[in-house]
This record gives structure tokens, sequence and C-alpha cells, in this order.
């Protein structure tokens, strides 16, 4: 029932994580924006968890954020929905895998050498495939993310606000700082839309479709 569902280690991560964002989105819009503690928790809350979500939904003009609130929004998308779910970003689950791998590599140091420290959700034992798969996404995403916004950068466009319109696109969240328009450079329409793709299918899945192997070791095994 309830007190299960309420013992999910990603429902309350993406409760806790969407309740932080929020609050630090709120604080950005009340200290450099000028709004009012009302009018900045109203508006923190509703576009910290749509851009989570990934719903794409906005009660702000992203283009007159301040780089605070800008930052807040991207690191939402980047981490998207949980695993599973039909939300973009990288997943809050996979952020747990990361964070776990983290905190044994920073005990290790001060563990006994005959020790043995294993990754773990809960009391399940994370399995080798499972880190693996969780590292590989998590690296593929900030390898394409790092190519856009490069591409972005180079045309001319300003740093920060193409790197939010970058991780939209490749979230699948739709929320735009300007610069995704009409009048785009087509070049970059091309990188949106070979993102927006990417993300869609968390990247991997188009890897192996054309990785050569996916179609001749098929063949060959016929």
């Amino acid at each position: 029932g309830g007190r299960v569902l309420m013992r999910d280690r990603q429902l309350q991560g993406l409760l806790i994580a969407g309740l932080m964002t929020a609050l630090l989105m709120a604080w950005f819009l009340f200290t450099q924006d000028g709004f009012s503690w009302i009018q900045a928790l109203r508006h923190g809350v509703l576009n910290a968890f749509s851009a989570q979500s990934t719903a794409g939904f906005s009660t702000l003009d992203i283009s007159q954020l301040n780089a605070g609130a800008k930052l807040t929004l991207i690191f939402s998308m980047f981490l998207g929905g949980g695993a599973g779910s039909t939300a973009g970003g990288i997943k809050i689950l996979r952020l747990f895998i990361l964070g776990q791998l983290l905190y044994i590599f920073l005990q290790r140091p001060s563990m006994p050498k005959q020790a043995v420290a294993e990754a773990s959700l809960g009391k399940r034992r994370l399995e080798t495939d499972e880190i693996q798969n969780a590292l590989s996404i998590i690296f593929v995403f900030l390898t394409f993310i790092g190519i856009s916004w490069l591409v972005f950068v180079g045309m001319g466009h300003n740093p920060l606000d193409s790197l939010f319109e970058v991780v939209s696109a490749i979230g699948t969240v739709g929320l735009s700082t300007g610069i995704t328009a009409p009048d785009l450079h087509p070049i970059l329409k091309g990188v949106l839309c070979a993102d927006m793709l990417l993300g869609r299918l968390e990247i991997i899945a188009w890897l192996v479709l054309f990785y050569p192997r996916t179609w001749i070791g098929r063949r060959m095994e016929e």
C-alpha cells in the first residue's frame, strides 16, 4: 500500500530532489529576480518539478531567468524521472548507483585490506551489469551533451543558454531559452533533432542499432 510505496528509494529520491531544486530555484527567483516569496515558491515548485518530470511546462520566460535558476533547471532536466517512467534524463536510479560507487571509493582507504565493499541499494546488492549499464549511459549522455554544446557555442550562442537547450533536447523536455526557433541554423536544428532521438531511446539503443556486430554477428549465426 502507501507505506510500501513511500519506502521506495526511487520515489524518495525523486521527492527529495524535486523539493531541493524547487526551493533552490525559489531562492534564486526571490533574491535575484525580484519575486515575492509566495511567487518565488509557486514558480519554483511548478517549474522545477516540470523540468524534472520532463513535462516541458513553464510559467516563466526562461530567457529572462538568472544564471542560478537556469542551472537549477538544467540539473533537474538532466536528472529526469525514475527508471521505467516516460520521463527523460539519466534517471534517479542511475544517480543512486553513481553515488554508491563514489561512497565506496571514498570509504575504501579507511577499510581493512581484506574487506570487500559491495554497492547496494537498500538491502539489494547491485549486479555488475547494472553498474556498468548505469555508468555507460551517464558517460554517453555527458559525451553527447558536451559535443552538442560545443557546436552551439562554436556557432556564437551564449554558453549557458546553449547548455540549457542541449540538455532540454536530450532530456526530451521542451523548455527553451529562446535559441530554439524557426530561424535557428539548420545545423543546430539537426543537432537538437539528433539529441532528442538519442535521449528518447537513452542513446545505447541507437549505438547497438548501428554497431556492425549487431547485424554481422546475426548473419554469421544464421
